[in-house]
């Protein structure tokens, strides 16, 4: 009986796909847009959404299940194109997974319309799980005080492998903590966890895409865990991609197969940059380089601040996951931050201490993740695998190690699962733009060399800001690039470098002279 539902259902999927392609001749929009007046939660973002315009849309819930009638009603943002002649739309997605598509785009301020050349509109939503659209809570697992062990507090400088009694300590705490978590989002969540996966995510963009009445061509512009979607949404519908931007990139393969063992790669480079820049601002700019003349001393004085961090002999009483991938762009600015006010506890702060992060947020990731993930072992001891790959990956894959295992015990699978055939090679109508940081802690560069070899036609801008995305960081070079390739859809030359327009220090001052002007507005 399983087999028989599971192939009607690939069925539907196959009928929906062609009803969507029969539709694609309507140039009749369907949305109906008005100012925004929707209720974020946060003062500020509730008076910017004014300049925006917003609407309601309705999709299937459940894709695979044809006499479904539970609708899921999204919450659209739209920012206006500011130049003639408008050239349609383009798809935003800020990443995560779990982040608010509504609240990026109003933070952005009109800066991604302006990035784009101002020519198109930029629409952007709450995925599945994220903001207001099937809020994650897991039953306030995120809020608890549970006992997770650090790998800071067990790995010392330079060690990439654990011992036999640290194992024995990390694999019981993670299994015991991986199990309290899928079973408190299986409680919320029971009827529908099935529905938060990345591929619905994708028909959800087609659906809105023909509503707009815009022809059969989408945009998209996705950055961190939104390559992922970019990646899959091009997989299922190549014929209908337009022009597609894929900045920060994750290799779908390691999202799908739960490893993200990658991320971490650049982490060091990162850090070592971060300390270039701040001797090179010198004192007035970084107060840090008062104390500290050379890369070499602060780097010293990180390694023992490092320390400070280390094995106690206790167990930490963090309820979450020890890192976050999308908590290191963060992270990141702290340190600046720190630097330039010459706090050197937080300017040496470990990659696995970081500020506590909005518990809905931290459920949708692992709702979103988890459910797409592969990865479901069969004892404690098959963890091992995972966390020595992360480890590889350099001196801060222990930050990345733990969250690992947050889906090993996980209740759901996403009711459509990606076929991981159809991501090693995707050919769409139209070449794919990627770029890259080259100091990003997170997504390193070498993803998005595998991102691009799997696109052909595709080219890779290499973008010498730091931080995670190429807006964290701003450059004319790369702007201009993007603007020409949505624009003409002109491809950057092979091995395309660019550099930002200012130092980050140069920039973190100018950008807080910025948030002074608007707090007097």
């Amino acid at each position: 009986m399983k087999s028989r539902n599971v192939f009607l259902g690939h069925l539907f999927l196959q009928s929906v796909q062609a009803a969507t392609l029969r539709a694609l001749d309507s140039s009749t929009p369907t949305i109906t847009w008005s100012q925004c007046n929707l209720d974020i939660g946060n003062e500020i973002w509730n008076r910017l959404q004014k300049a925006y315009d917003c609407a309601k849309f309705s999709v299937p819930l459940d894709y695979t299940n044809e006499d479904s009638s539970r609708p899921l009603v999204l919450d659209l943002i739209k920012v206006n194109a500011t130049k003639h002649p408008r050239k349609g739309s383009v798809f935003y997605n800020p990443g995560g997974p779990g982040s608010s598509g509504v609240s990026s785009v109003i933070d952005s301020r009109g800066r991604l319309v302006d990035v784009l050349g101002g020519h198109y509109d930029v629409i952007s939503f709450d995925p599945r799980g994220s903001g207001q659209t099937l809020t994650a809570t897991c039953g306030g697992y995120f809020d608890s005080s549970l006992s997770t062990l650090s790998p800071q507090q067990i790995l010392y400088e330079g060690d990439d492998t654990v011992n036999d009694v640290d194992w024995k300590r990390i694999k019981c705490d993670a299994w015991r903590n991986a199990g309290e978590l899928a079973d408190a989002c299986y409680k919320d969540h029971a009827d529908t966890g099935r529905f938060y996966g990345t591929p619905f995510v994708a028909r959800d963009i087609v659906k809105i895409a023909d509503a707009l009445g815009e022809g059969n061509q989408i945009n998209y512009w996705g950055s961190s865990y939104g390559t992922v979607l970019g990646q899959v949404l091009a997989a299922m519908f190549p014929n209908r991609i337009g022009r597609m931007l894929l900045d920060s990139n994750l290799l779908a393969d390691e999202y799908f197969t739960g490893t993200w063992k990658s991320g971490t790669k650049d982490a060091e480079k990162a850090i070592l940059h971060f300390f270039d820049e701040c001797i090179a601002a010198g004192p007035q700019s970084c107060s840090l380089a008062a104390n500290y003349s050379t890369k070499a001393s602060l780097l010293k004085a990180y390694s023992e601040a490092q320390m400070l961090y280390r094995f106690d002999d206790t167990l930490s009483t963090t309820g979450r996951p020890n890192s976050k991938a999308n908590q290191f762009e963060s992270l990141l600015d702290a340190r600046i931050k720190g630097a330039l006010e010459g706090n050197e506890a937080v300017a040496f702060l470990p990659f696995s201490s970081y500020d506590d992060i909005d518990s809905n947020g931290a459920s949708a990731l692992y709702m979103i993740a988890c459910g797409d993930a592969s990865f479901r072992p069969n004892t404690p001891d098959d963890l091992f695998s995972i966390y020595q790959a992360n480890l590889d990956q350099g001196p801060f894959g222990d930050t990345a190690a733990l969250d690992r295992f947050q889906c090993a015990r996980w209740k759901f699978q996403a009711a459509e699962q990606i076929d991981a055939n159809s991501l090693r090679r995707i050919d769409t109508k139209n070449p794919v733009l990627i770029v890259n940081g080259i100091y990003d802690p997170i997504t390193p560069l070498i993803s998005a060399w595998e991102v691009s070899s799997r696109f052909p036609g595709s080219r890779v801008v290499v973008h010498e800001g730091v931080g995670h995305s190429f807006t964290t960081h701003p450059s004319n070079c790369t702007d201009d690039i993007v603007a020409r390739y949505f624009n003409s859809g002109s491809m950057p030359k092979v091995d395309t470098t660019c550099k930002p327009n200012l130092s980050a220090f140069e920039y973190i001052k100018l950008l807080r002279g910025y948030r002074r002007d608007d707090d007097l507005d």
